[in-house]
């Protein structure tokens, strides 16, 4: 629980830090390769695991290939492991929310039996075994489990993720991304590799319409608002989302100006001086309450220095849910409207 005379919005600790990005993942890491001939018999690269049950074959794009060879489906994650699969999963583990919550979107409730303790979305997750948290996973806990797969993402330790090879539990490591484009290919790939094609393709459709609907309410091209984004919290800085991030993405399709998006990097703190020199017209915050926003708006407005933003002399500040924001996941889309709707209100912008 957060002390409720936490002083600063976007100050967060060292502890807030890694909090943040834990959530808000980084899709820009760069790839780690190991040498499997060193650790395993074999084509160096390579590790296979073969399931029980045999499931058609399906034709993959990007990195997945299919081949009729034991009847099986390979598959290549994002850190160049390959898997073969020979059924459909029926025990799986999410190391990661996002990951999580594509999961249940394609209708996997039956086969996941662990999460992690970030994985509340939906609240049935919060019914699965709790295998640790995205950096401090208990091993012992998921192979006792015994799943047939684990998903996890980039930010997962290499350690644990090595680890879960060396004991012959089958792993696939994803990449994050930063597009509505990454996001589908995401969706896609893990449909392929749970057997829910259909339910990736429906999925994807659904949520394409969805962003036709939101966008016919944004304006023509023209000028675009001045906005900074930052984060409720505890700690020291202003924190607020480079270029790199998929909210600096989200900004730009909604025709907004990201005062960030010239500096690298997901998360970065922002310069107090310059961001009254940047003078932006809207300071959107990221809260979990309404209680935690009332909290930030009031520390802007006490600052004198900081009068003279616009944004703060107008009492421009607008409360955005931080749950749907941070998640690389279907939910996206709704953060998306929320984010379309705060900056251009008006009865177009909604759900199809």
């Amino acid at each position: 629980m957060r002390k409720k005379n936490a002083a600063v919005p976007g100050k967060i600790s060292s502890a807030k830090a890694r909090d943040i990005s834990d959530r808000y993942p980084s899709p820009d890491r760069s790839p780690i390769t190991i040498d499997w001939q060193d650790k395993f018999p074999g084509k160096a690269g390579h590790r296979t695991w073969l399931l029980p049950r045999f499931s058609l074959l399906i034709a993959t794009p990007l990195l997945l290939t299919t081949f009729l060879a034991a009847q099986a489906l390979e598959f290549r994650d994002d850190l160049g492991h390959q898997i073969r699969l020979a059924s459909c999963p029926q025990r799986i583990i999410s190391l990661a929310p996002n990951l999580t919550e594509i999961l249940f979107a394609l209708g996997l409730n039956q086969e996941i039996i662990g999460v992690t303790r970030y994985c509340d979305y939906p609240e049935e997750a919060k019914n699965r075994e709790v295998v640790g948290g995205l950096v401090d996973l208990n091993l012992e806990k998921i192979r006792s489990l015994k799943p047939d797969l684990v998903l996890g993402f980039r930010g997962n330790p290499r350690r644990v993720i090595d680890r879960l090879w060396e004991q012959e539990i089958p792993v696939c490591v994803f990449d994050s991304g930063r597009t509505f484009d990454d996001l589908f290919t995401l969706i896609t790939r893990i449909g392929q590799l749970t057997c829910r094609q259909e339910s990736s393709t429906s999925l994807i459709t659904t949520l394409k319409q969805q962003i036709t609907a939101i966008e016919k309410a944004l304006p023509p091209p023209g000028q675009k608002k001045r906005v900074f984004l930052t984060m409720y919290g505890q700690g020291s800085g202003l924190w607020t989302c480079g270029r790199d991030s998929y909210l600096s993405y989200l900004l730009q399709r909604a025709q907004a100006e990201n005062l960030a998006s010239g500096q690298k990097g997901n998360w970065l703190v922002y310069n107090r001086e310059k961001l009254i020199k940047d003078d932006p017209e809207l300071i959107l915050i990221l809260c979990r309450s309404r209680e935690d926003f009332d909290r930030a708006r009031a520390w802007f407005s006490a600052q004198p220095a900081l009068q003279k933003i616009s944004a703060v002399r107008g009492g421009h500040f607008y409360f955005l849910d931080e749950d749907p924001f941070s998640r690389f996941a279907p939910r996206l889309v709704e953060a998306y409207r929320q984010l379309v709707m705060t900056l251009y209100p008006g009865p177009k912008v909604g759900k199809q």
